[in-house]
């Protein structure tokens, strides 16, 4: 059976309306809830993920991945130093973001917005890719507010990360929506041999990065639903993020892993319902064969 086509923005801002007037109209205390509580209650998600290819050096290495902060969009920059504070206190050894550090409003001020993402550390890098609503926003306004907080983003590009003599790579694709990544043009240069972690916007590119050889790849964009009902799962997901809407999931027909983190903030709806914003750290292991 043919799955159906992905649904257009409008199609999914029209269906968030109708949502969000179901949600006002019900009031009371589930109203309440997924208004002003869930929203601000981060979670922090903890996982081991062992890889036969990860070089014995990096054993143990602590990587957070965190995305979709959405400032504008009932997030301010008191909420983002929140936020900054929980994510240091994890002591990771890399940061990686994916994307929509903006929704559609830039009144925050862009200098502090990049020092309090330069309060962040991490020995082994921090980096980035960016999302839809920052290419709205404009790339050339959030790719130096990234920089200047201490961010390397990778627009198909890929980097090396070397530790104790040892070397991993790290790469990153432009968003699905409103870019065009080429995992060609991103992995070219690249050795085929190496452990090898993507970082893309929209989780749906994990079907496109099979053709090469990537272990894992971190994205954000569906927030996980954002609002999840009992046996239904998320209410509605967005285009380029219908095939790994949640968490942890395996690539079919490859050995490739996909972690799609709930994201920050919130977008078109200011709502959650069991669908906490989500900071996720990753340890990772060497497997023997």
């Amino acid at each position: 059976m043919q799955s159906p086509p992905p649904i257009s923005r409008r199609s999914f801002l029209k269906k968030g309306t109708v949502l969000a007037g179901s949600f006002i109209a019900s009031g009371g205390l589930l109203g309440s809830y997924a208004s002003f509580l869930e929203p601000k209650w981060v979670e922090i998600t903890r996982i081991t993920l062992p890889f036969e290819r990860l070089p014995n050096a990096f054993h143990g290495i602590k990587l957070l991945h965190f995305s979709d902060i959405h400032i504008g969009h009932h997030f301010d920059l008191q909420d983002l130093e929140r936020v900054m504070k929980l994510i240091q206190k994890e002591k990771a050894d890399i940061l990686c973001f994916t994307g929509d550090l903006f929704d559609a409003d830039i009144s925050e001020d862009p200098d502090l917005t990049s020092q309090l993402l330069g309060s962040l550390e991490a020995p082994l890098g921090k980096w980035a890719v960016l999302g839809n609503h920052d290419k709205w926003i404009g790339y050339n306004y959030t790719l130096p507010i990234l920089h200047n907080g201490g961010f390397q983003s990778l627009v198909n590009a890929f980097q090396t990360i070397t530790y104790k003599g040892q070397t991993i790579q790290i790469a990153g694709v432009e968003d699905m929506l409103t870019g065009k990544p080429d995992i060609v043009k991103t992995m070219r240069g690249a050795n085929a041999q190496i452990f090898t972690l993507l970082l893309s916007h929209c989780p749906d590119f994990a079907d496109k990065a099979t053709e090469h050889a990537i272990d894992l790849q971190l994205s954000g964009h569906t927030h996980g639903g954002q609002i999840r009902l009992p046996g239904v799962g998320a209410v509605i997901t967005p285009p380029r993020g219908r095939n790994y809407v949640i968490g942890l999931s395996e690539v079919p027909n490859s050995k490739m892993l996909v972690y799609t983190n709930r994201g920050i903030g919130t977008t078109t709806l200011p709502f959650r319902l069991m669908c906490r914003p989500e900071i996720t750290v990753i340890t990772l292991e060497k497997r023997k064969p």
